[in-house]
């Protein structure tokens, strides 16, 4: 059996920039609300919504997650490499699936980014 290298804090972190790259606010709400109940502080989830995290794996992984979705070859093959460096680049195919799973909304459905609702609460 294949271990599942995409831990849970990776996967909601990878999901939140992908929400945030593809101007997915609906999906980007529930997100946050996921981040915050698995115990993610406001700075990690801003972190992620940046394209980040403070987790050095976790930070190229979301890296590589967003050059998937957008097409960036050298920063996927940059962040592949830094990924085999840590001895597991067999993540890097389960990065791909979790990106190109069909849950995510493709980006050519996106709301437009005036979409936005703000609260002021």
């Amino acid at each position: 059996m294949r271990k599942d290298l995409v831990t849970p804090l990776m996967r909601i972190q990878i999901e939140l920039a992908l929400a945030v790259s593809r101007r997915d606010f609906a999906a980007l709400r529930s997100l946050e609300i996921e981040a915050k109940h698995m115990a993610l502080s406001g700075a990690e989830i801003d972190a992620a919504k940046r394209g980040g995290s403070f987790d050095l794996f976790a930070d190229i992984a979301v890296k590589f997650a967003l050059a998937i979705d957008v097409g960036d070859e050298e920063a996927g093959a940059t962040a592949r490499r830094q990924l085999a460096a840590f001895g597991i680049p067999d993540i890097a195919s389960q990065l791909r699936a979790l990106v190109t799973r069909p849950e995510l909304s493709p980006a050519n459905e996106r709301p437009p980014f005036g979409g936005l609702v703000r609260s002021d609460r």
